[in-house]
């Protein structure tokens, strides 16, 4: 392309230089309304070292991977999900720019990457958490070179997550899943009529994530005639306000419920138009709004929007939510001594409970709303006692 020229038209000055060729003909780029020939220059400098760029206002060769950071976040990371998008900004925060931020992106190579990764590894870090690191950082890399074109190729495909010692204790917390003594317990604390007795046996009967368990909704999610419930969306919290999004994978399935659960939900909502009534305008309605937020006002105020019925609320009806369950999971920490308990366990429970009388594996992932079966064989079914001695049963009848 040409040199940047400038010219003065009327009071003010212009700068041209030449671009591409459109059907062989020439293609002047210009643009004018600086006060000093210093200014236009500046300005068609920098417009034509974009243009040179296909419109990037930076060279790849000289750009930082902090930059560069900064740039794959913003043109690829926020079209994902809120919770993902959080997840990525930490980790490039806390832990990417710090230590690799100030490289120039073109010469990051393998051994810089290994040398950061292994010193998460001498830092204390789980074998997940440093694998997470290094899937970031290369999955903003790949787009570096497809379809930026920053760079010919990924230095994280050379770079491999060091052997990392189980943490015991963490992996009894992970794989935790609840006795029927464990349960029964639980349930003794947490009766019916407890905030938090439906969002249990939620988890426990149909093994839902508690996002999912906290978005059904009892007008709208249930079929009592076909006894089944539609898990077709998740409450999830985005800076402070609370939405019905896709489950994870847009796992969207029905569940068929059992009698227990299904009698369950008929009494919660026979109580819910009770407290209704009881509490007349000063009861706490939910709806749906068209963004998908959450909003909720007193019975008196006529709002145009779809009302729902969440499945956990106070008394009031007063939203209850997945951060209301901490302080389940505080009281069953603190005052049973069950210290492993999580949210995540009734779930892990529900899928082990299924496979260990014999539900076939791909029914098991259905019902989990997983995305393949491998998934649900490494990570929920887990090899308990009653596994071990049903092979020890099945290889003494074969042998006999």
């Amino acid at each position: 392309m040409g040199e940047i020229r400038t010219r003065k038209r009327g009071k003010y000055w212009e700068y041209s230089f030449e671009g591409a060729r459109i059907n062989g003909k020439r293609h002047p780029i210009s643009k004018s309304g600086f006060r000093t020939k210093t200014e236009a220059l500046q300005a068609g400098t920098q417009a034509k070292a974009e243009y040179d760029n296909t419109g990037r206002s930076f060279s790849p060769a000289t750009m930082s991977v902090s930059d560069y950071m900064d740039y794959w976040y913003d043109n690829y990371v926020t079209d994902l999900s809120y919770s993902t998008q959080q997840d990525y900004g930490r980790k490039i925060r806390l832990h990417i720019k710090p230590v690799l931020g100030s490289y120039r992106l073109s010469a990051l190579e393998p051994d810089t990457i290994q040398r950061w990764i292994d010193e998460k590894k001498r830092s204390g870090y789980s074998k997940s958490m440093v694998k997470n690191l290094l899937c970031c950082l290369s999955g903003a890399l790949d787009y570096a070179v497809v379809p930026c074109k920053y760079i010919s190729s990924n230095p994280c495909h050379f770079v491999k997550v060091p052997k990392i010692p189980v943490d015991k204790t963490r992996q009894e917390h992970t794989e935790y899943i609840c006795t029927l003594e464990d349960y029964a317990s639980i349930l003794e604390r947490f009766p019916r009529g407890s905030n938090f007795h439906l969002p249990i046996v939620t988890g426990y009967h149909l093994g839902t994530r508690i996002g999912e368990t906290y978005g059904f909704d009892l007008l709208h999610d249930i079929d009592f005639n076909a006894h089944t419930i539609s898990v077709t969306h998740q409450l999830k919290k985005e800076n402070k306000t609370w939405f019905y999004r896709s489950p994870k994978y847009d796992s969207c399935r029905k569940l068929i419920m059992d009698q227990k659960y299904e009698a369950l939900l008929k009494e919660e909502i026979h109580n819910r138009k009770k407290n209704m009534f009881r509490y007349g305008e000063y009861y706490t309605k939910t709806y749906l709004l068209p963004d998908q937020s959450i909003l909720q006002a007193r019975t008196d105020m006529n709002l145009p929007y779809q009302e729902i019925m969440p499945i956990s609320v106070k008394e009031n009806g007063e939203l209850l939510t997945p951060e209301s369950f901490k302080y389940c999971a505080r009281v069953i920490h603190e005052e049973l001594g069950l210290v492993n308990f999580h949210s995540h366990c009734l779930r892990h429970t529900h899928g082990t409970i299924l496979a260990e009388n014999g539900a076939q594996p791909k029914t098991i992932m259905e019902r989990l709303g997983h995305k393949d079966v491998s998934t649900t064989m490494n990570r929920y079914i887990f090899n308990t006692e009653k596994m071990q001695q049903d092979a020890v049963d099945i290889f003494v009848k074969a042998t006999s």
